[in-house]
């Protein structure tokens, strides 16, 4: 699924040190992996990269067995939309939309992930309906103002727009920062439940070390960094 092989980034050509060293790194589909650091680690330049948002100095960076520094922005943008579901640390919900309305934009992109809802349920609505149910948001929830949720709440709203579609790779940064310590776990089971029944792979990304032993694999971006240096 993720393959990075001899990978530099630096946000300034003048840079002494890079941002990011890393000398390999291999995950394979369908694994639920925990990925640590502190702070300034790099963690947030790496989601950068396996999104392609941005691309390595130097060295390669797959998914899917696709050199994403290959692609033209154009074509990093759509393999994005159709291959990869986001869960920010801020959520980044359309406020002014319902929570169907905002998990449905995880489509809006992409046909392919389009038709993998349809193949789902009878209408875009309904399937994301289905998610955000399935996800702990009760029916009387869902064409609320997204505002006027809990954070909570919010959290299964922005997990549900990842999942719609069932992309391949699902990404959660810091998605449970502003939870407490019994709802940090129930939420990460439903992902995985999620992540299981729609066949992606979970990238899910945290400074919360007590986290880890929720996850089958974790890795420190301190250790794989430390090899390229």
């Amino acid at each position: 699924m993720i393959t990075l092989n001899n990978v530099l980034f630096k946000w300034h050509k003048q840079q002494a040190k890079p941002t990011l060293s890393i000398a390999a790194l291999n995950i394979a589909d369908g694994e639920h992996v925990f990925l640590h650091g502190p702070s300034g680690s790099g963690k947030s330049t790496l989601l950068s990269l396996l999104a392609g948002i941005n691309t390595a100095n130097s060295g390669t960076v797959k998914l899917l067995n696709t050199d994403l520094a290959a692609l033209s922005n154009r074509k990093r943008d759509v393999f994005r939309s159709d291959h990869i579901g986001y869960i920010f640390q801020n959520f980044n919900l359309l406020p002014y939309l319902s929570p169907l309305e905002n998990v449905m934009l995880g489509c809006q992109f992409s046909k392919p992930r389009q038709k993998k809802a349809l193949q789902q349920s009878a209408s875009l609505e309904q399937e994301a309906a289905r998610l955000l149910t399935a996800l702990g948001l009760t029916m009387e929830h869902h064409q609320q103002n997204v505002a006027n949720l809990s954070i909570g709440q919010q959290q299964r709203v922005a997990a549900a727009r990842a999942f719609i579609g069932s992309p391949e790779l699902i990404i959660a940064d810091e998605p449970t920062s502003a939870l407490d310590a019994n709802n940090r776990t129930a939420f990460i089971e439903l992902l995985f439940a999620q992540a299981s029944i729609a066949g992606s792979t979970l990238v899910f990304v945290s400074h919360d070390e007590s986290l880890q032993t929720l996850f089958n694999r974790s890795i420190s971006l301190s250790d794989i960094t430390e090899q390229a240096q």
